[in-house]
């Protein structure tokens, strides 16, 4: 039996179609239960592909049954999850990151001291990412525990991604032309942006290997 203790968050497929995010707790026997919108009509004898986001087992895809709806408030319902084989496991420890050099306007809540940052953000440049960070580089001064956010495209859809800086670099080469990196980790990631994210990084991961 697969041990789900800490995972939160998953995302419901038929097929190849996504169905909705759904909500992970554990089951009063011990399943699985997801909590998903109420118009989400899931059940019967289909199969299901789920995808669990675990904070230890990383992301784990499955091919389970559902059963037992019961109504909740606020229009959802809840279904037991019966997993009948595991289809894939991305282990979240071993997350690549790949190169980029992706051009982006960073925004960040001002402070007293900051240099003004305008409507359309801050010029800045993505160079290396992975689906539990990034490290960007630019000439705007933050200090590690700012959150930045921008816009990431290059996964095919728009991206809204929220990152805290954990480390900070001065890369200044010369006088005048400052220039600091910023090892990032994201925050906020929704379930969906992360799976594309990992999608983007494992495609540019192949890419970049085939060259070589």
């Amino acid at each position: 039996m697969v041990n789900l203790e800490q995972c939160k968050k998953a995302e419901l497929y038929q097929g190849e179609q996504l169905l909705c995010e759904a909500g992970v707790t554990a089951g009063p026997t011990g399943g699985v239960l997801l909590t998903v919108p109420r118009s989400v009509r899931a059940g019967g004898d289909a199969y299901y592909t789920v995808k669990f986001y675990d904070a230890a087992l990383g992301v784990l895809t499955c091919r389970c049954v559902l059963s037992s709806p019961m109504e909740l408030p606020e229009d959802m319902v809840s279904l037991r999850c019966d997993i009948r084989e595991t289809l894939e496991q991305l282990q979240r420890r071993l997350d690549v990151k790949v190169p980029t050099s992706v051009p982006v306007m960073l925004h960040a809540e001002r402070r007293p001291g900051d240099l003004y940052i305008p409507l359309k953000g801050w010029p800045a440049t993505v160079k290396n990412i992975s689906a539990g960070g990034v490290y960007v580089s630019t000439d705007l001064s933050l200090s590690a525990g700012r959150e930045i956010e921008f816009e990431f495209r290059e996964t095919g859809e728009k991206l809204d991604l929220m990152a805290r800086i954990l480390r900070v670099e001065d890369l200044t080469e010369r006088p005048n032309q400052p220039l600091y990196g910023y090892g990032c980790k994201f925050v906020c990631l929704s379930a969906r942006a992360e799976n594309q994210l990992r999608n983007f990084v494992f495609r540019e991961e192949r890419r970049r290997k085939s060259r070589m």
